[in-house]
């Protein structure tokens, strides 16, 4: 009764590879300790359960003593051993013998020879090898890890490195007897292998148990002591922005300070600049104390050299995203672009090429932040870090999304599935990734695609308030209103959750919460939205694009309020960016056609619900048509002007055709209540065409 998340099922099946038995045995653990839910399975151990460990020890006692001698030793190695090394721990040292306690566990299937090498073995399965490790005392086990661990140094020489993730394991788990000098040494060297392959975390284990090995906390403040602790934490921070949810990225830039705080100390200026530079997170993440790391790692090199160039890449993201600087953020991106340019350093110019793209986003200049996203597109080579190719394709696929351009938006949003399916990107991007992708969905009312990518980015991400705010308008506008209480109870746990990014959640609860009131007809939870709106509101650097968004949650409150003098203040705010898409929530023109009917210019409502009936006709976004084709009937019929009345009636039966082809309930509703004013035998005809849309409505996934 459990819907196991991709990365649980993955874990049992490495448990247990399909066994029924033993995957039987290893749920029944795992529910009763109630872990088959747990949010943190990365770090899940999974026990072997007695009635398991009670079969596999049936199995083994049928074997002799002397193949099960060796097997206990063999399972100390790991899953994998090779006949040379198992023969070098064996303490009579006798090939034969040893070669015969293989051949009676071949003939017993408890192990196999690997594919593809000679004197190579595998247990035929984990738990095997986990119960025969074990059977040994700790003491036991720690000497022959270590045994294990000097014999390994040895036959691998100087491809060390590439076994550093073995050596660490066997290093760490003989620390009581070797020490804890090569085990840091090995931890370090994993560390940097697995971030390399992505395997973030692999990685972030392996710096830990680094860090932990030299008695330093994880949580602290204090700047690294020496290049080998500062080292650690630079890749302990590089891993925890790659797995942390949003809320936790603070601890991230703390971690990454204290080796910053080391570098820059020492002398150091490579790493400082390296540490400096790299990207935890989105520009508008507002860590207290970045500008001035940035600033200080700027002091450190000359002004218009290499480093100059990587510094001013990020710190012109930063002080266009989390400072709100536009004209500051333009300087230090164009320096960046041009040092670039004149270093032919491509990836660094694409990567500011990206961060332009962020800003000009989020300042709302829409077409430039395309321009700068495509012109990164363009000149990738490759060699480029994924955030910079997952941050240019998200703000190129939102910005052309708002300025109704989905059809050119579509491409880019395919890219950025692509990029997660390769599991090359942070968490934080996985999750981030998806919200194009869904929004994009349901624009075009392809409820079914953007439910399917709404589950994808939750699954890494289940309060991420970009993905939850799609989702809850959705279900609420399919008429799934028990699914959409439950969404908005995970979005208002999201507005709970103090971060770098405070205003994330607050601001798409502004237009969420009032949106959901006019599907719905039912005004609840206006208050939250009020107070997040005033709350976002009064902070001084706010991004334009996010007060935008706020003020048009305003605006949907001023309608749903009937508020005539609020209606003429949001009007004004709108004005500017009639043409455009409100997130998922409304066109602009949408929005100042129900202001302007709030405060009774019926006459320039009209022209408004025109260009946004235009604005949906061109984008395709069928849902948002359906509303502007209610909502301008409503405008027609208050006027009562002539020809009013049957131009309303034609807008009623367009706005029904698409709600029930695309099975939005409250709308088809509302629409027919609508038509039942109008008399019975426009009353009748709405029905009809509802029964007979209904009938023939075939969904066809888009992407």
């Amino acid at each position: 009764g459990v819907q196991l998340s991709q990365e649980l099922a993955e874990i049992l099946y490495a448990h247990t590879e399909g066994n029924p038995f033993f995957l039987t045995e290893v749920i029944s653990l795992l529910a009763e300790r109630g872990e088959l839910e747990s949010q943190d399975v990365g770090r899940l151990r999974v026990r072997i359960p007695e009635g398991i460990r009670e079969a596999i020890g049936q199995r083994l006692n049928r074997l002799s003593e002397q193949c099960n001698q060796a097997l206990t030793t063999a399972s100390i190695i790991g899953r994998e051993f090779d006949f040379k090394l198992l023969i070098s721990l064996n303490d009579e040292g006798i090939e034969d013998r040893v070669l015969e306690a293989l051949e009676e566990a071949l003939a017993a299937r408890v192990i196999e020879e690997a594919s593809g090498t000679i004197g190579g073995y595998q247990f035929t399965h984990a738990l095997i090898q986990e119960t025969l490790s074990l059977e040994l005392s700790a003491t036991r086990r720690a000497r022959l890890h270590a045994r294990i661990a000097e014999s390994l140094e040895e036959l691998y020489g100087d491809n060390v490195e590439s076994h550093a993730a073995e050596l660490a394991h066997h290093f760490s788990e003989a620390e009581a007897v070797l020490g804890t000098e090569k085990l840091v040494h090995y931890s370090l060297l994993a560390g940097e292998r697995a971030l390399a392959a992505y395997a973030y975390e692999d990685a972030l284990t392996n710096f830990e148990r680094g860090l932990v090995a030299r008695d330093i906390t994880l949580s602290g403040t204090e700047a690294a002591s020496d290049e080998e602790s500062a080292a650690l934490l630079f890749g302990l921070a590089r891993a925890q922005s790659a797995t942390f949810e949003r809320h936790q990225l603070g601890k991230v830039f703390t971690t990454l300070n204290r080796a910053f705080e080391y570098y820059a100390e020492a002398g150091n200026v490579a790493q400082a600049v390296a540490a400096a530079e790299f990207p935890i997170a989105t520009p508008s993440f507002r860590f207290p104390g970045i500008v001035e790391l940035l600033a200080r790692a700027l002091t450190l090199v000359p002004a218009d050299s290499h480093e100059a160039g990587r510094l001013l890449s990020r710190y012109g993201g930063i002080l266009g995203g989390a400072e709100g600087d536009y004209e500051g953020a333009q300087q230090a991106l164009g320096r960046a672009i041009s040092i670039a340019r004149r270093e032919g350093d491509v990836p660094l110019e694409v990567q500011t090429l990206a961060y332009a793209a962020d800003v000009s986003a989020r300042h709302l200049h829409r077409q430039e932040s395309v321009d700068s996203g495509l012109r990164a597109i363009e000149l990738a080579t490759g060699d480029e870090n994924p955030f910079s190719e997952a941050n240019s394709r998200y703000w190129i696929t939102q910005s052309l999304i708002y300025m109704g351009e989905l059809d050119a938006a579509r491409p880019h949003a395919l890219v950025l599935r692509d990029l997660v399916e390769r599991r090359s990107i942070s968490r934080l991007l996985s999750s981030r990734v998806f919200v194009p992708i869904a929004s994009l969905s349901c624009l075009e009312g392809d409820w079914k695609a953007a439910r399917e990518y709404s589950d994808r980015g939750l699954e890494v991400s289940p309060l991420n308030p970009e993905l939850l705010m799609p989702r809850v308008l959705l279900e609420h506008e399919t008429g799934e209103t028990a699914q959409g209480e439950i969404y908005l109870e995970r979005f208002l746990q999201a507005m709970d959750q103090v971060g770098p990014d405070p205003f994330h959640a607050p601001v798409r609860a502004s237009i969420t919460i009032p949106a959901i009131a006019r599907i719905s007809g039912v005004p609840d939870r206006l208050g939250i939205a009020e107070a997040a709106a005033e709350a976002v509101l009064s902070e001084q650097s706010l991004a334009p694009n996010r007060a935008l968004q706020t003020k048009a949650g305003l605006a949907l409150l001023a309608v749903q309020k009937g508020d005539q003098s609020a209606a003429e203040e949001r009007y004004a705010d709108l004005l500017g960016q009639r043409g455009t898409m409100i997130l998922t929530v409304s066109s602009v023109d949408r929005l100042l056609g129900l202001l302007s009917q709030t405060f009774g210019d019926l006459d320039q409502a009209t022209v408004h619900f025109e260009d946004a009936l235009a604005f949906c006709r061109k984008a395709g976004y069928r849902p948002e048509l359906a509303w502007t084709c209610c909502d301008y009937a409503d405008t027609l019929r208050e006027r009562g002007g002539a020809g009013d009345e049957e131009k309303a009636v034609a807008l009623l039966d367009e706005s029904l055709a698409i709600s029930s082809e695309l099975g939005m309930k409250p709308l088809i509703e509302r629409v027919q209540s609508r038509r039942e004013n109008l008399g019975p035998e426009a009353s009748d005809d709405s029905k009809s065409l509802a029964r007979l849309v209904e009938e023939s409505a075939v969904t066809t996934p888009i992407i």
